[in-house]
C-alpha cells in the first residue's frame, strides 16, 4: 500500500519526528515496517500547539456532548504539558470521571515529548513496556549491549470499542495512532474501572465511574473542561518552580588529579509531571574537568548522547513480521554505553540507557565523562529528544 503526504499516520510520525521524539529514519523505518511506503511524503506545514489545553484538542475530536439517543460523548485528555519549559503533564485530565451507561469516553492525546497509552487491564497484571527481544538478550554475550524491545503488549492496540470489564483494552502507544483515528471507549456495564498508562504506570492512572443509564451526572463536559484548565495551570506553576529550584541546585565537587567533577542531572519529575530536560541545561567547565550524569528516575529513562559528528543513531528498528505488527526492536547503539572515558568532541559517545524501564536490563544510573578539549558540545537524549528539539544541553569546555 502507498501513502501520501496526507496519509495519517505519516502525519502523526513526521509531527513526532518534529516535535523531537522521532528521527526521520525511524519515522520511515516505522512506516516500511507496517507495510507503507514513503514516496511524496514531506513535512506537513503548520504550528504545532506549545501548551496543550481543553480549549485546543485534536483534529480527530469526535462531537461532544448529549447525542440524540440520550448518551454522552466525553473527553479525557491524555498527558499534554509545555514545550517552552519541556515539561510534561504525566496525567489524565480528569483523573476521575463518572459517566453513565452507553456513554462514550474520547481519549484524547496531547503528549508533547513522551509517549503514552490508555489501558485497561481488566484485572490482569501491567505488562512491561520493555522487553528482551530473544531468551539471550537480557545477557548477552562479550559484554555487549542487550537486545530489547517495545512489549507488543503495550505497544499495540487490543480490545474493541467497547469495555465491560471482561478482556483487555489498551489504545497501544500514541505515536503509532493515526490523529484521524481517535481511541474512544463506550461503556456499557455500571462499575468503576481503573486504567493507567502502561509507559507510566506509577504516575498516570485514572477512574471512569459508570452509573445506571438514565443516572444524573456530576458534571457536564464544560464543567471537566474547566477543572482540567485549573488542574494544568496548577501543575505549570508546579513544574516551572522545580526547574527553577533544580538549576539553582548545580554545583562542583572535587575530582581526581586535581580536576573538578560536575553533576548534572537527566530529568526530574515532581506530582504528575516531568521535566524532560538536563538539570544545568548550559555548564561551563575547564578542560580536564568531569561531568557526572545521574538518571535515576522509576518513571522516566534517559540517555546522554554525543554525535561528535556522526549521524544520530535510529531509536527504533522495527523488524516486519508476517500475520503480525512488526517487532519495535530499541537499537543497541542507544541501550549500551559507548566511546571512552574522555571525549574531546570527535565520535559517538553515548551513556546507554539509564534509569526506570531499562534498569533490569542495563543497571545503568550514572554516566561520568572528561573533557579535555576547548569547545563547545552539544548532547541530548536520545529518547526524548533531538539534536535540534526536544531535551538537549550544552557543555562548553575553556
Amino acid at each position: 500500500m502507498s501513502i501520501n503526504r496526507h496519509d495519517p499516520l505519516s502525519v502523526e510520525l513526521q509531527r513526532r519526528m518534529r516535535a523531537g521524539i522521532l528521527s526521520r529514519r525511524d519515522a520511515v523505518r516505522l512506516l516500511a515496517a507496517f507495510g507503507l511506503t514513503t514516496a511524496g511524503t514531506s513535512t506537513p506545514r503548520g504550528v504545532y500547539a506549545q501548551e496543550a489545553t481543553p480549549e485546543s484538542p485534536s483534529m480527530a475530536t469526535p462531537a461532544l456532548g448529549l447525542r440524540p439517543d440520550g448518551t454522552r460523548m466525553w473527553r479525557v485528555q491524555v498527558s499534554g504539558g509545555s514545550e517552552a519549559d519541556l515539561l510534561e503533564f504525566m496525567t489524565f485530565f480528569p483523573r476521575e470521571l463518572t459517566i453513565n451507561a452507553g456513554d462514550t469516553v474520547f481519549f484524547d492525546f496531547q503528549g508533547l515529548f513522551a509517549p503514552h497509552t490508555v489501558t485497561f487491564l481488566a484485572g490482569q497484571e501491567i505488562p512491561p513496556l520493555i522487553v528482551p527481544a530473544d531468551d539471550t538478550a537480557a545477557t548477552p554475550a562479550g559484554g555487549g549491549p542487550p537486545t530489547v524491545m517495545f512489549n507488543s503488549t503495550a505497544a499495540f492496540p487490543a480490545g474493541g470499542a467497547i469495555y465491560d470489564e471482561t478482556s483487555i483494552v489498551n489504545s497501544g502507544l500514541n505515536v503509532l495512532r493515526p490523529p484521524d483515528q481517535p481511541f474512544a471507549l463506550t461503556f456499557t456495564t455500571p462499575g468503576t474501572f481503573d486504567y493507567l498508562c502502561l509507559v507510566h504506570p506509577k504516575m498516570m492512572t485514572g477512574t471512569v465511574t459508570v452509573q445506571t443509564q438514565g443516572a444524573t451526572v456530576p458534571h457536564e463536559q464544560a464543567d471537566v473542561d474547566a477543572m482540567a484548565v485549573e488542574h494544568m495551570a496548577m501543575l505549570l506553576d508546579e513544574g516551572r518552580a522545580m526547574i527553577a529550584g533544580a538549576e539553582a541546585m548545580a554545583t562542583p565537587g572535587a575530582g581526581p588529579n586535581g580536576g573538578t567533577v560536575w553533576d548534572v542531572r537527566a530529568g526530574d519529575e515532581g506530582h504528575e509531571f516531568a521535566a524532560l530536560r538536563f538539570f544545568p541545561g548550559q555548564l561551563t567547565i575547564k578542560a580536564g574537568d568531569t561531568v557526572r550524569w545521574t538518571a535515576d528516575s522509576e518513571f522516566e529513562p534517559h540517555t546522554v548522547t554525543f554525535l561528535g559528528g556522526d549521524e544520530p543513531p535510529d531509536l527504533v528498528m522495527p523488524e516486519p513480521q508476517e500475520g503480525g505488527p512488526p517487532r519495535l526492536i530499541i537499537n543497541p547503539a542507544v541501550v549500551g554505553r559507548a566511546g571512552g572515558p574522555v571525549y574531546g568532541g570527535t565520535g559517538y559517545a553515548n551513556s546507554g540507557t539509564m534509569g526506570a524501564d531499562f534498569a533490569p536490563f542495563t543497571g545503568l544510573t550514572t554516566y561520568e565523562l572528561t573533557f579535555d578539549t576547548p569547545g563547545e558540545y552539544l548532547y541530548y537524549c536520545a529518547l526524548h529528544g533531538s539534536p535540534t528539539r526536544g531535551m538537549r544541553a550544552t557543555v562548553t569546555v575553556t
